[in-house]
């Protein structure tokens, strides 16, 4: 906590329902959240792009005031600003915090009560695909929307004339674009702007390194030893180390899919799974895997997705779970799907936490589940996870000493903090771990406003 705190007693925002310990992050919150009228800011910007209007749902999405250049969903504006702050975060010399300060006391959220046991819960079921790698058994329909989908065999042509095509709410601000613009085309051309780097090689001697702007790699071992660190965190589990953080360039709009499936191949080509040779070394490009995906629907792979989205090819419509699962299926690497919804007195986000939890637990021999060790390192591939209108890549689960559980993930959304890029590959225990780590976190207050989710897991 920062050293301006005020202990138990937590400000109210005058603007909204908002409430923190740290009176720093309430300052950064109104900045952010509450400029000068910033819905309306945000929807005359909206309106000066042209190809994004359209005459249903128009209300659902406006322009990030911050400046990203992201189109978010009206009711996500707070929490996406909140984030912008907390990807702020930097670090000094010594380790000190500089930047946005950001108070670790957990948002309240109804309990979970979760612990670390190896024992299922019997009542929380869900929808999974035992074999989704078969083409013959896929997931139907768009995820983007969050409509309950039903894993069936693909539809025949009777079947899909029952089929709509999707607006605004399911396919995002620009859902009736028939083009992205020349400039963002060519941008997304060339798959990433690379950077020479200078850097001291092992055997002592200055060498150059390409590396790609919007890429991070060994992000995951700095949040092990952040976590490490927190005394907050009572159990953490990790996946595979070999997962890039990739993410939007600036303008780029709704590629979160995108982004999210080029972090599962940056996994499979960094950790040489079967299927990495199709990639080349080399992450396929949004306008690469736009190919990828029709391609898949030419297969009869998901292809009703042609139909709900009027394809996708050179837009900037969204896609989701059904795409990602088309695109590996179609090039024979192998994945699994399952979906959560909110019934009978179960909340969907308790369901994929402890899908996540047995996942990961997986990962791990009994006698390292059953030591008091903290963090669980896995080689287990990082989980696609998607919801209404954004998805995200889970790297991490942890257990706070409350007994809360949150999801560790990689957001396409937010850049890799200047603190993060300060520690890799050179950790200098910073003064508050749980502030750097807050982007990183997806607890039960962000997810209970969902009450669908599905995942995709390479096997």
């Amino acid at each position: 906590m920062s050293k301006h705190a005020t202990g138990d007693y937590a400000l109210s925002c005058p603007f909204c329902e908002f409430q923190d310990h740290d009176p720093d992050f309430l300052s950064q919150h109104v900045a952010f959240c509450h400029p000068e009228d910033p819905v309306q800011t945000a929807a005359e910007e909206e309106e000066d792009e042209p190809t994004a209007a359209a005459p249903d749902d128009t209300s659902l999405y406006v322009s990030c005031p911050h400046g990203c250049g992201e189109s978010v969903a009206r009711a996500e504006l707070q929490l996406h600003l909140d984030l912008h702050v907390a990807e702020s975060v930097a670090l000094d010399e010594s380790g000190g915090l500089e930047g946005g300060s950001l108070d670790h006391t957990r948002a309240t959220a109804q309990p979970s009560g979760f612990t670390d046991s190896h024992d299922e819960d019997p009542h929380l079921h869900y929808e999974e695909d035992p074999i989704a790698h078969s083409p013959d058994i896929v997931l139907e329909g768009k995820t983007t929307g969050g409509r309950r989908r039903k894993h069936r065999k693909e539809g025949t042509k009777s079947e899909n004339k029952g089929l709509r095509k999707l607006g605004r709410a399911e396919l995002g601000p620009y859902a009736h674009e028939k083009q992205m613009p020349s400039w963002l085309r060519k941008l997304l051309q060339t798959g990433s702007i690379e950077n020479t780097q200078t850097k001291i090689g092992p055997n002592g001697l200055l060498v150059k390194d390409n590396v790609a702007e919007n890429e991070t790699s060994q992000v995951i071992p700095t949040l092990i030893e952040l976590c490490r660190h927190d005394t907050g965190v009572q159990r953490a589990f990790f996946c595979s180390p070999r997962v890039r953080h990739i993410f939007k360039f600036m303008r780029e709009g709704g590629f979160c899919g995108y982004r999210n499936i080029q972090m599962l191949i940056s996994h499979i080509i960094d950790a040489q799974l079967p299927g990495h040779e199709h990639f080349s070394g080399r992450i396929p490009s949004i306008l690469d895997l736009q190919n990828m995906i029709e391609q898949a629907w030419d297969m009869g792979i998901n292809s009703s997705g042609r139909i709900e989205t009027g394809g996708i090819k050179g837009t900037r419509k969204y896609i989701g779970t059904p795409e990602a699962q088309a695109l590996f299926l179609s090039l024979g690497i192998k994945c699994t799907a399952g979906a959560f919804a909110s019934e009978n007195g179960y909340r969907a986000h308790d369901m994929l936490l402890q899908d996540v939890a047995s996942y990961f637990r997986s990962g791990c021999p009994a006698s390292l589940l059953e030591s008091n060790e903290k963090i669980l390192e896995t080689d287990l591939p990082p989980i696609y996870l998607q919801h209404q209108g954004h998805s995200l890549t889970i790297v991490g689960f942890e257990i706070n000493s409350a007994g809360d559980a949150d999801l560790l993930v990689f957001d396409p959304m937010f850049r890799t903090s200047p603190a993060i890029q300060r520690l890799v590959g050179k950790f200098v225990k910073p003064s508050d771990p749980s502030r750097v780590l807050k982007v990183w976190r997806r607890g039960a207050p962000y997810l209970q406003k969902h009450k669908e989710f599905e995942i995709l897991k390479l096997v």
